[in-house]
């Protein structure tokens, strides 16, 4: 186990060296959240109040755009990886002591930490335009820590098609399973205004309470089911990504 938590520390700086180098990678990861931010709230959040009783629309997306920034920064650890394959960076790793699940899982925290930034620049952003935080200092901690453990545990899938194939196009295909989960879920109107077959779908959609976690946190304050079901629903997935992840590392080191 320190073992593992070691090599995981020194892969996991190296992979966030590397995007320290390439800044302008970042551009996008911070632009297109904020782009689709601006342009909903200016487009719905007039008459979100009459709509669907939604006051302060600005805090009604501000998980939306946590969510899109951490779905488009999560992908870096699977082109990393396929970086690695392709310069055989990665078959010398395999011929040194570390700890193979490091080999993944550092890129992997790498993407935890990086989304925890975009997450905690979402919410000033979103507070210096009028947001608020309910659930006060405390809750924008719980909520960047949120964003990270769903930026870590959403990577797996481009990490797991990344070490299957080998290749930067499937590693991209994790950032595009994004979309339907968003959009089958209430990340611009509330589940009660939904028709009843994209409520049912909503209900069994994890993207759901994670999303509402957060918006619980900005818009109403502390609620524990809430929280409890985000964070139920960032490990279930977690847990699903990792499993592929381990199966995809077993394959490649086979």
């Amino acid at each position: 186990m320190i073992q593992l938590l070691s090599d995981t520390r020194y892969l996991m700086i190296r992979a966030l060296r590397e995007t320290a180098r390439q800044p302008a990678l970042e551009i996008g990861n911070v632009f297109i959240p904020f782009f689709f931010f601006a342009v909903t709230v200016g487009a719905i959040g007039h008459v979100a109040g009459r709509a669907f009783a939604v006051d302060n629309y600005t805090a009604f997306q501000l998980p939306v755009a946590v969510l899109q920034a951490i779905a488009g920064a999560s992908g870096t650890a699977g082109f990393g990886t396929v970086t690695d394959i392709e310069r055989g960076y990665f078959d010398k790793l395999l011929l040194t002591p570390t700890n193979r699940f490091s080999l993944v899982l550092g890129r992997l925290a790498s993407d935890g930490v990086r989304t925890m930034a975009l997450t905690l620049l979402i919410v000033v952003v979103g507070l210096i335009f009028g947001s608020g935080m309910k659930s006060g200092p405390f809750g924008v901690i719980v909520l960047v820590i949120m964003g990270g453990a769903f930026g870590l545990s959403y990577s797996g899938i481009g990490m797991a098609l990344a070490l299957k194939t080998g290749s930067a196009q499937a590693a991209q295909l994790g950032f595009l399973v994004f979309f339907p989960l968003v959009f089958l879920s209430p990340a611009f109107a509330p589940k009660e205004v939904f028709a009843p077959w994209l409520r049912t779908l909503a209900t069994i959609n994890p993207v759901t309470y994670i999303v509402q976690g957060m918006r619980d946190l900005v818009l109403s304050g502390w609620d524990i089911g809430s929280l409890v079901g985000a964070f139920a629903s960032i490990a279930g997935l977690g847990i699903f990504t990792m499993t592929l992840v381990l199966l995809a590392l077993r394959s490649r080191t086979a």
